[in-house]
């Protein structure tokens, strides 16, 4: 499984220039509005960022492999349900992944840094260090990739009997205020990434409870 995800990322390091400007796009797309830019104050940093940035990728891209290897040694010692619940779990967890990553891409990039680049001042020169950068974006992928497996939690719960649908369903209002919190803790501290991460959270734990009611029925 390792040689696997070392051999994705020697063959992705050739392209890690591009997969570097593939996520600073959005970001140059706003900063052009003020004539800003990105910079390096460390002259590995041009390095270093888009190279861990490839690596991000590579786990992402081999984990569904990872995973099959994995699934190899546990799945003869499972029964047929069981096989097919673990089978469904990874699946829907890989997917909600991708949701999430498409979601913080197309919509919270463009939106955040929309907010701050409207909210500068016409006769500032706004300048964005490429390693604050990667910390920034890798922070909302690793919040919003989290968040988006409530419906795996709920599912999970509810199907092993750890906690009753009822449960999440009383606690509606609380978990609404909950995400909001969890916004505020795991996004930079502007109210409209704490907004974007807070809605989908809750919209996904009314999506868990309802899929917990169906596989609860089967």
């Amino acid at each position: 499984s390792l040689l696997i995800y070392l051999a994705l990322v020697i063959i992705l390091i050739p392209f890690s220039t591009n997969i570097y400007e593939f996520f600073a796009q959005p970001l140059l797309d706003e900063l052009a509005i003020l004539n800003g830019s990105i910079i390096s104050t460390k002259l590995s940093a041009t390095f270093i960022v888009p190279f861990k940035i490839t690596a991000l990728i590579a786990f992402i891209v081999s984990y569904p492999i990872i995973f099959y290897h994995i699934w190899s040694f546990v799945a003869p010692g499972l029964y047929k349900k069981e096989k097919f619940f673990a089978t469904f779990l990874f699946l829907f967890s890989f997917f909600l992944f991708m949701l999430a990553a498409i979601f913080v891409y197309f919509i919270v990039f463009p939106a955040i840094f929309h907010f701050f680049v409207s909210i500068t001042p016409k006769d500032v020169g706004l300048m964005i260090d490429i390693s604050n950068y990667l910390e920034m974006i890798i922070a909302l992928f690793i919040a919003f990739g989290l968040a988006f497996q409530i419906p795996l939690i709920i599912i999970s719960s509810v199907k092993f009997e750890w906690i009753e649908i009822v449960t999440f369903q009383k606690n509606r209002s609380y978990f609404f205020a909950f995400s909001f919190v969890f916004g505020a803790i795991f996004t930079p501290p502007d109210i409209i990434s704490q907004i974007l991460l807070a809605i989908p959270v809750y919209f996904l734990y009314e999506i868990g409870i309802v899929l917990s009611k169906k596989i609860k029925l089967r």
